[in-house]
């Protein structure tokens, strides 16, 4: 009994369902719209990221599935994989911390996109 409780206490948390469509938005009203993070635009520059540019105005889009416990807190961030690992992981961290501050959660799974948008 005590072997199952600390094999179950080890265990990662599960992995969000492959399909994200029917998962609700992470309520975070702070980071609504485009936001321009210079961390993101010197990776970009860096070509370590491909980004959609119109000749005006670059973006980029960073989905993550978060997973919120029975308690409210937040268990994983999950990035949708957007061939650039580094701005995956900086918006896993930043929406961490935005869920954390954002109040009471259901338990669950929860689904954001962070936009990073600036002039090119």
């Amino acid at each position: 009994m005590l072997a199952a409780l600390l094999l179950q206490a080890a265990a990662p948390p599960p992995m969000p369902p492959a399909d994200w469509t029917n998962l609700p938005e992470l309520p975070v009203p702070a980071a609504s719209g485009p936001v321009s993070s210079s961390f993101v635009r010197r990776e970009v520059a860096r070509n370590r990221c491909q980004v959609a540019f119109d000749g005006v105005v670059a973006e980029i889009e960073a989905p993550v599935a978060v997973l919120v416990d029975e308690a409210g807190a937040v268990q994983r961030v999950v990035p949708r994989a957007i061939d650039c690992p580094i701005v995956e992981q900086y918006t896993a961290g930043y929406v961490s911390s935005l869920a954390r501050r954002a109040g009471v959660l259901k338990p669950g799974w929860y689904k954001f996109t962070m936009t990073y948008r600036w002039q090119g």
